[in-house]
C-alpha cells in the first residue's frame, strides 16, 4: 500500500507553468497586441472604439461570472441546491454589472464567422439595456459609433483574432485588480495617442503634465471639478489620485465632463467604469456651442475647480452661434476671432468658476493648456500718431487686456515642446483664480520650464525631477526665501512616491511570480536528492532500508524474499524443489515493484530537472525585471537629488532665479502692452559658454590641422581619379 502511495506521488506531472496574476507590464503588452492586431486595415481613431469596446465587454463579462461563481459557491454551501443557487446569484442586485446569458462571451465568442459581427452587435446591445436602470448606465457605451458588421473597416478574420486573443486570458478580478485593469486601459489610451497622430492624439493629455495640474489646482472633498472638454477622463482621474493620495474620500469629489466627441466620450465614461469611480456627470455635446452643465435657470454651471487641455486654436469653434449674442454671458471680455477659439474656452472656464466664498475662503480655480499664442497674439490699438495708421486692437489684445485687469491670471508655466500627443504646437499652462489671497492679488507668477525635460520619441517626457523645478516656485510663488525651504519637503515628498511606485511595481511582479516560484526551493532539494541516487540493481539492493526516502517500500518485499532464500540455503535436498517454488512469487513481486519504483523515480527525476529549468527561466526573467524597476526608481531619484541642488542654488541668487520664473506685478505687465510673453520678465536668454583665450587658440590650430588633413587626402583622391 506504501508503495502505491509513493508511486502515485512519483507519477504525479508537475505543473510547469501554473496559471498566475499578469503583472502590469504583461498586461500592457497583452493590450498592445490586440491594438497590433487592426493596424492596418482600419484609421486608429476609428479602430480604437472596437478594441475599447471588446475589452469593457470581456472585463464585466469575466468580473460578473467571478461574482456568480462566489455567491453561487456560498449558497451551495450554506446547503441551497445547484440550480437554485445559481438562480439566485445572479439576482440583478447582486452584481455591479449584468451580462444576460444569451450575450455571455464564450456564447457569442463560439458564434460562426458569418454571423460573429452580428451576434457581438446583439450582445452589446443587450448588456447596455440589462444597465440601463443604473445610475452611470451603459447607454451607448458599447453601440455608439462601433459596429461589427462594417468588415470593410474590421474583416472578420481580424475580428475573429482579436476575439481570441481576448479570450485567451481571464479579467476577471481574480487574475487583474480594478487599479491594475484601469492602469492597463490609460496605457491602451496613450498607445493609441503616440502611434495615431492627432487622429487619436488630441483627446489625451500626458499623464505627467496632468499629475502637474492637479497638484497646482488642490482638488479637495466636497468641491465640485469639470472639464468641459474630457476628452479620455484623464484629467478628470488625476484630481481623484490627488484626492486619494492626501487620504481624502473621493467619493465626495463630484466630477463633471463634456465631449464632443462620441467614440471619446464613451472611451471616458468606460475608463471611469473600470478604474471604480461611483459617481460623475458626464455630457456629450459641443461645449462652447452647447454647454450641458446647467444651473436650474439653465445659467452655466459654476465649479470650484476646472481642469482642461481643449483642442489648440480651433478653427470651427462656434463663432456662429455667439455673434449675434451669448445667452449664456460667457463672452463679457469680448468676442474671439472667427477662426481662433483659445480665448472662447478661456472666457467659458471664467465664467464657469465659482465666485469667493467668505464662509470658506476659497474662490474658483481653474488650469487649462494652451497653445502660447494666447499670451502674446493680437495688437493693441496703434494711432496715426504713433506708426502712421490708423489700427484697432486686435480681438485677442483686448480680451487678454481684459483677463489682466480682471486678475484673473494667477500662474503661467511655459512647457518643453512636443509633450502632447499629435500636436507639435509649443504649450503653456494657464492657471486662473475668480479670486486671489490677498498677498497674491495685482501678481502673476511666470514660469520658464522649457530646459528641463527627457528627450523620447515620439514625444518628450516630464520626470519627477522636472515637475519639481515647477511646483517649488509655484507654491513658494515666488518667494525665494520660502521656495528655499521647500525644496527639502518636496524632494522628500517626490522621492517616496517614486520609491512609493517602485514598491508597488515590485509587489505587483511578486505577486504574480511568487506562488509560481515558491515550489522551486523545493524541487532543487528533490532534483539534488535524485541525482544522488544509485539506480543500479546492486545499489539498490544494499540501500534498502526503512529509513531511505525512495526504497523504505520494499523493505517488507526484500525482507520476504530473503526469509525464503534463508529457508533454501537451510533446506536439504529434498525440501529445496519446493522452497524454490515458494520463492518464485515473492521474489517476482519484489523485482517488479523495484523495476517499477526505479522507472517511476527516473521519471519523476527528468520531470523535477524540467521543472527546475523552467522555474529558474521565470526566476531569472522575474529577477531582471526587478532590476529594471530598481534602476528606474534610481535614476529618477539621481535627477531629482540634482535637480534639488540645483534648487537651492537658484534661490539663493536671484539673478540666476530670473531666468526661471518671475513674479510680475500688474503695471509691468502694462508697460509690456499687456503682452505675457514669457521671454519679456523671465531671462531666457542662454548664455553662451566663455571660453578661455589660449584654449580657443588651442582649438582654432587643432581645426586648421584636422581640415589641412581632409584636404590632403581630398586631393590625393582626385589626382588618383585623374589618372
Amino acid at each position: 500500500m506504501y508503495l502505491n502511495k509513493l508511486l502515485t506521488t512519483l507519477e504525479t506531472p508537475i505543473i510547469l507553468r501554473p496559471t498566475r496574476r499578469m503583472t502590469q507590464s504583461e498586461l500592457e503588452g497583452y493590450l498592445e497586441k490586440a491594438a497590433n492586431i487592426l493596424r492596418g486595415n482600419t484609421d486608429h481613431s476609428e479602430f480604437r472604439g472596437y478594441v475599447f469596446a471588446l475589452l469593457f465587454y470581456k472585463r464585466i463579462n469575466d468580473c460578473y461570472e467571478e461574482e456568480v461563481r462566489t455567491q453561487s459557491d456560498t449558497l451551495i454551501k450554506a446547503g441551497v441546491p445547484q440550480e437554485q443557487a445559481l438562480q439566485l446569484a445572479r439576482d440583478p442586485q447582486n452584481h455591479h454589472f449584468i451580462v444576460p446569458e444569451a450575450a455571455d462571451w464564450a456564447k457569442v465568442a463560439r458564434t460562426a464567422k458569418g454571423q460573429l459581427g452580428q451576434a457581438l452587435n446583439d450582445a452589446m446591445l443587450a448588456i447596455e439595456r440589462a444597465n440601463a436602470h443604473r445610475k452611470n448606465n451603459f447607454d451607448g457605451i458599447l453601440t455608439g459609433k462601433i459596429d461589427f458588421n462594417k468588415q470593410d473597416e474590421l474583416p472578420r478574420d481580424k475580428l475573429v483574432n482579436l476575439i481570441n486573443h481576448f479570450g485567451s486570458k481571464a479579467f476577471d478580478r481574480a487574475h487583474v485588480s480594478d487599479d491594475l485593469f484601469g492602469n492597463a486601459y490609460e496605457y491602451l489610451i496613450r498607445n493609441f495617442a503616440s502611434k495615431a497622430g492627432k487622429s487619436s492624439g488630441e483627446f489625451y493629455t500626458p499623464a505627467e503634465v496632468g499629475f502637474l495640474m492637479s497638484e497646482m489646482l488642490e482638488p479637495q472633498p466636497g468641491m465640485s471639478v469639470c472639464d468641459w472638454a474630457s476628452g479620455s477622463g484623464g484629467l478628470l482621474l488625476q484630481c481623484i489620485h490627488y484626492v486619494r493620495k492626501h487620504g481624502g474620500d473621493v467619493r465626495q469629489l463630484f466630477l463633471h465632463g463634456q465631449e464632443s466627441n462620441v467614440a471619446t466620450y464613451n472611451i471616458s465614461r468606460i475608463n471611469m467604469i473600470l478604474h471604480g469611480i461611483p459617481v460623475w456627470e458626464h455630457k456629450q455635446g459641443d461645449s462652447l456651442r452647447d454647454p450641458r452643465h446647467l444651473s436650474n435657470t439653465n445659467r452655466l454651471k459654476q465649479f470650484d475647480r476646472i481642469i482642461m487641455n481643449p483642442p489648440f486654436s480651433l478653427e470651427d469653434w462656434g463663432h456662429d452661434t455667439v455673434v449675434s449674442g451669448d445667452k449664456f454671458g460667457r463672452l463679457s471680455f469680448g468676442m474671439p476671432p472667427t477662426s481662433n477659439g483659445d480665448w472662447a474656452w478661456l472666457q467659458q472656464i471664467a465664467k464657469s468658476l465659482k465666485d469667493h466664498n467668505p464662509e470658506t475662503g476659497e474662490s474658483g480655480k481653474g488650469m487649462v493648456v494652451m497653445s502660447q499664442g494666447v499670451l502674446f497674439r493680437g495688437q493693441p490699438e496703434q494711432t496715426k500718431e504713433e506708426d502712421g495708421q490708423n489700427q484697432k486692437a486686435d480681438a485677442e489684445y483686448v480680451i487678454r487686456r481684459g483677463f489682466v485687469e480682471a486678475d484673473l491670471i494667477e500662474c503661467i508655466v511655459v512647457l518643453p515642446s512636443k509633450l502632447f500627443y499629435g500636436n507639435g504646437v509649443p504649450a503653456c499652462l494657464l492657471l486662473l483664480n475668480k479670486n486671489k489671497m490677498e498677498a497674491r492679488k495685482g501678481k502673476t507668477l511666470m514660469i520658464w520650464n522649457s530646459r528641463h525635460f527627457q528627450k523620447a520619441n515620439p514625444q518628450n517626457l516630464l520626470r519627477p525631477s522636472d515637475l519639481m523645478r515647477i511646483l517649488v516656485p509655484w507654491r513658494a510663488f515666488g518667494d525665494l526665501e520660502q521656495a528655499k525651504t521647500l525644496v527639502d519637503r518636496h524632494e522628500a515628498q517626490l522621492i517616496h512616491e517614486v520609491e512609493e511606485n517602485r514598491d508597488q511595481r515590485l509587489a505587483d511582479i511578486e505577486d504574480a511570480f511568487g506562488p509560481v516560484l515558491a515550489p522551486l526551493a523545493r524541487y532543487e532539494a528533490e532534483q539534488a536528492g535524485l541525482d544522488n541516487l544509485d539506480l543500479k540493481v546492486k545499489s539498490v539492493e544494499e540501500a534498502i532500508s526503512p529509513e531511505h526516502p525512495y526504497f523504505n517500500p520494499l523493505v517488507p518485499l526484500k525482507t520476504e524474499v530473503d526469509k525464503v532464500q534463508a529457508e533454501f540455503a537451510a533446506a536439504g535436498c529434498g525440501e529445496k524443489a519446493a522452497l524454490k517454488a515458494k520463492l518464485a512469487k515473492p521474489k517476482k513481486a519484489y523485482n517488479d515493484a523495484r523495476k517499477k519504483l526505479i522507472a517511476a523515480i527516473r521519471a519523476r527525476a527528468k520531470q523535477v530537472t524540467k521543472a527546475v529549468k523552467e522555474l529558474k527561466k521565470l526566476q531569472e526573467e522575474r529577477d531582471s525585471r526587478e532590476q529594471e524597476i530598481k534602476l528606474v526608481a534610481k535614476r529618477e531619484i539621481t535627477h531629482l537629488n540634482e535637480a534639488a541642488a540645483d534648487l537651492r542654488r537658484i534661490c539663493n541668487d536671484p539673478d540666476e532665479a530670473r531666468r526661471y520664473f518671475a513674479l510680475v506685478d500688474k503695471a509691468e505687465i502694462e508697460e509690456n502692452e499687456f503682452n505675457l510673453n514669457l521671454p519679456r520678465y523671465v531671462d531666457t536668454f542662454e548664455p553662451e559658454k566663455v571660453v578661455p583665450l589660449d584654449t580657443a587658440v588651442r582649438n582654432l590650430k587643432t581645426s586648421r590641422e584636422e581640415c589641412a588633413a581632409i584636404m590632403s587626402q581630398l586631393d590625393q583622391l582626385l589626382a588618383g581619379l585623374q589618372q
